[in-house]
């Protein structure tokens, strides 16, 4: 006869108490509170109403709550936050009481695995993009923090790594979540929760400074276009450091050759822009690309780029030999004024009148050459347009900044009824 110990295999045996028993607990709603680590709650009323009809013509609610125990008799929801208040809404709207008590299984889990049972629970949820971001924080802080928890796989390694691989998310997508995460303030991740600002946005705004972020949110600004755009015009660099990025890309080598600045974008660009160049010096940073050049992470386009340079760093045009020449020459014509006796201090190493541009650019198109002529006979030979050039570009800053030359100059060009003299 066989033995009561051999119908029975004891390896059965030992695998069916390996699984936990569930015993079902009905606890009345009012006794279930919300989960605080909850980040996907009921997005409006007409979801819940929805699943409220589909529990009233179902007749009970079919999925078990999972609960963990709070107080002597109350109860924290890991999973079926809906469901709860669902049946809220059967019994305080409806009047359906028979709603009031859900089946419940009453879990005692750690911390850590009751946190990670609330975004299993979500697993199979459209998320927002808030929800999403949220997600991968806490799986960061979960993996860092406990990482005894998970496989060997998810163990070690770059976090980003384990974040992709943990939830099936390219790794630039979790770089830029962890990036709105970390730097976004309350004000804007307040706006981006409601739905108010969407990822691009968001990220945008996260990777402003902090005052920046501040003004944006306070003049209402919301879409990534506008946040672009404004961010284009408040956050460029500075006259410091364009002068500093004309040195270190060496644009003043550029400059000395005859290409004028109209070309220098496409200059730029094919020599640093395809290379991913990078430079530094003290507390300015330059990295570039084919579309950007950034300086001390301030990023603008080529184009801009150049616009501020002509800005900060104008191209000095070289004057020709023959102007100068020329110049010389007609200097050598015009008397100097005498200036015994005249109680002006004037700049050490200054002579008292500087003749700034050729005589005959002052003479009127087909008058004749200059050359002989003596102060009195050219000024009689010009009209009002003519004389005021030629003080306009005759008179030194010495002798303007000095009213006793002025008043000489003019007595020895004009007598006192205004004639030249």
């Amino acid at each position: 006869m066989a033995k009561l110990g051999n119908i029975f295999n004891k390896e059965e045996i030992k695998k069916e108490e390996q699984h936990p028993r569930r015993i079902i607990k009905w606890i009345h709603y009012s006794k279930l509170k919300e989960n605080v680590e909850q980040y996907c709650p009921a997005r409006d009323k007409e979801e819940i109403e929805s699943l409220a009809d589909l529990i009233q013509a179902t007749g009970e609610v079919i999925e078990n709550l999972s609960v963990s125990k709070l107080d002597t008799d109350e109860y924290k929801i890991i999973a079926g936050h809906k469901h709860c208040q669902a049946c809220k809404l059967l019994v305080e709207e409806r009047g359906l009481k028979e709603f009031a008590f859900l089946p419940c299984i009453v879990n005692n889990v750690s911390a850590v695995q009751e946190s990670f049972r609330v975004m299993a629970s979500n697993g199979y949820h459209t998320k927002k993009t808030y929800e999403l971001m949220h997600e991968i924080t806490e799986m960061e802080k979960l993996l860092r923090e406990h990482p005894e928890e998970f496989p060997p796989s998810l163990q070690k390694g770059r976090m980003v790594e384990r974040l992709s691989k943990k939830m099936g998310i390219a790794r630039a997508t979790v770089q830029e979540y962890q990036q709105i995460s970390r730097n976004l303030l309350p004000e804007a991740m307040g706006k981006f929760k409601e739905g108010e600002i969407e990822k691009s946005a968001a990220l945008t705004l996260a990777r402003l400074p902090e005052k920046m972020q501040k003004e944006v949110i306070e003049q209402g600004i919301t879409k990534n276009v506008d946040i672009e755009e404004y961010k284009q015009k408040n956050l460029e660099p500075g006259a410091v450091e364009i002068r500093v990025s004309y040195r270190l890309l060496g644009i003043d080598e550029y400059d000395r050759s005859t290409v004028s600045r109209k070309a220098l974008v496409k200059f730029l660009r094919g020599r640093y822009g395809s290379t991913s160049y990078e430079i530094s010096q003290g507390e300015i940073r330059i990295s570039c690309s084919d579309k950007n050049i950034s300086i001390s992470e301030r990023s603008i386009t080529w184009e801009r780029y150049v616009t501020l340079l002509d800005q900060y760093c104008p191209k000095e045009e070289k004057e020709e030999p023959e102007l100068v020449e020329r110049r010389e020459e007609q200097r050598d014509m015009v008397p100097e004024i005498e200036t015994e006796e005249i109680d002006c201090k004037e700049p050490a190493g200054k002579s008292d009148r500087e003749i700034s541009v050729p005589m005959d650019e002052l003479v009127e198109e087909g008058r004749e050459e200059t050359a002989g002529l003596t102060r009195q006979e050219y000024m009689n030979s010009l009209d009002i347009k003519g004389v005021s050039s030629y003080i306009s570009h005759f008179l030194s800053e010495e002798i303007l900044r000095c009213p006793a030359l002025v008043e000489k100059w003019l007595k020895d060009c004009v007598n006192e009824e205004g004639q030249s003299v």
